[in-house]
């Protein structure tokens, strides 16, 4: 048993925080074996889910924070699409009824535009082959 306990430290790495849990669920489950094979399965359980506890860094707590939190929200948001009125969907409706105004709109008045370019063409036209005297 001595001669495991450096390949056990080699396999920790850099980290102890590692080997928190394997030792309290042993440890749990020889506190609990005082009590019988009952109390060793309850003692071997608290002493995992306390090394669990402790082997979790700040980076994992926010992780665990963050997955939980994300799955409220997706459960709130998947509950609620069944109350959700048609409001949504009215605002959709006049959104795009907006859009297709203001393209409506856009064209009606580019019209001005190329007409005035090919009326001021022509009209130039008009001048440039003007004779420099009037016609008698």
């Amino acid at each position: 048993m001595i001669y495991l306990l450096p390949i056990f430290l080699l396999l920790a790495g850099c980290s102890l925080r590692n080997l928190v849990t394997p030792a309290a669920s042993v440890s749990g489950a020889a506190v609990g074996g005082i009590a019988g094979p009952g109390g060793a399965a309850l003692g071997a359980g608290v002493g995992y889910a306390s090394g669990k506890i402790y082997e979790l860094t700040e980076d994992k707590e926010e992780l665990v924070e963050a997955l939980t939190h994300g799955d409220v929200e997706g459960i709130v948001r998947a509950n609620m699409a069944d109350h959700a009125s048609g409001f949504q969907e009215f605002t959709t409706y006049i959104k795009r009824i907006l859009i297709g105004a203001a393209v409506l709109l856009g064209g009606y008045l580019m019209i001005p535009i190329f007409v005035a370019r090919s009326c001021s063409k022509s009209e130039a036209q008009k001048h440039l082959t003007r004779p420099p005297f009037p016609p008698k």
